[in-house]
């Protein structure tokens, strides 16, 4: 069976999973999103928390679902995985164990959008389209291209991407804050490493639980979220990690070293 999803291990420990499906342009079908789960998750399950979701297209990132899949399940015929791949995919991705960062080179459209989304960073090149064109399918959203969006751009523009499935390109959207970075042409994938890179000299502690606190501020009432957040800041401030570096830090402090000039 031809392969749909490349995966690289950096020298740093960073997975690049690199989606090719050029017979269907990117289109996700339920094989790629379930090939696409199970390697973040064999990944996550072996040590790995940083990943890089790229394409090997250039003008396709993730497109928008199969529709031959989803068509499968109420004409009688099989689909190409189950459905629920898609579910165990968007869990891996927000994952607290899983960095995740959206490596878009070209356009991004439907559920491959939605996934996305999904991910903790999203890095675009200039030039790229952002569409989510299910109310012209006459659909709705399924997987957060609603929901996730609203909370990233707000929903005075959201309106304008899901009911009237207006094409955004991703110079609109760096400037809606629904991106992080905007790059040149050509030049995502590399924009991608460094921040995988500087992610991975992160200590892998901290930012699970640093994911599980942001993932509470956007569920959570206030006061819980606030409670959540103590309580995972008193589970970490002993560890020996932590307790080695606060003691770093201070004895520069004592040696006269301003925090300005702290590196950490």
């Amino acid at each position: 069976m031809k392969k749909i999803i490349d995966k690289e291990i950096l020298s740093n420990g960073v997975i690049v999973l690199t989606m090719k499906n050029p017979e269907v342009n990117n289109n996700i079908t339920w094989k790629a999103a379930e090939d696409l789960y199970l390697e973040i998750k064999s990944s996550r399950e072996n040590g790995s928390n940083i990943f890089i979701l790229a394409s090997g297209l250039n003008d396709h990132w993730f497109e928008h679902a199969w529709l031959e899949d989803i068509l499968a399940i109420y004409e009688g015929r099989e689909t190409t995985a189950p459905g629920v791949s898609w579910f165990r995919l968007m869990k891996e991705i927000t994952h607290p164990d899983v960095i995740s960062i959206a490596c878009i080179n070209g356009r991004a459209s439907g559920g491959g959008a939605e996934i996305g989304w999904a991910c903790d960073f999203r890095i675009a090149e200039e030039g790229v389209k952002f569409c989510q064109p299910e109310i012209d399918l006459n659909l709705t959203t399924g997987l957060g291209g609603t929901s996730r969006v609203a909370r990233l751009i707000g929903p005075t523009k959201t309106a304008e991407l899901v009911f009237l499935g207006h094409e955004f390109s991703a110079e609109q959207m760096y400037e809606l804050k629904g991106i992080n970075k905007l790059t040149k042409k050509g030049s995502s994938l590399e924009c991608s490493k460094n921040l995988a890179n500087e992610l991975a000299k992160k200590p892998k502690d901290a930012l699970v639980l640093l994911k599980k606190i942001l993932n509470d501020s956007l569920e959570l009432p206030l006061t819980e979220a606030l409670r959540s957040e103590q309580d995972f800041f008193q589970s970490i401030v002993n560890s020996d990690g932590a307790t080695k570096k606060m003691r770093e830090i201070q004895d520069k402090y004592f040696d006269g070293v301003k925090p300005k000039d702290i590196i950490f």
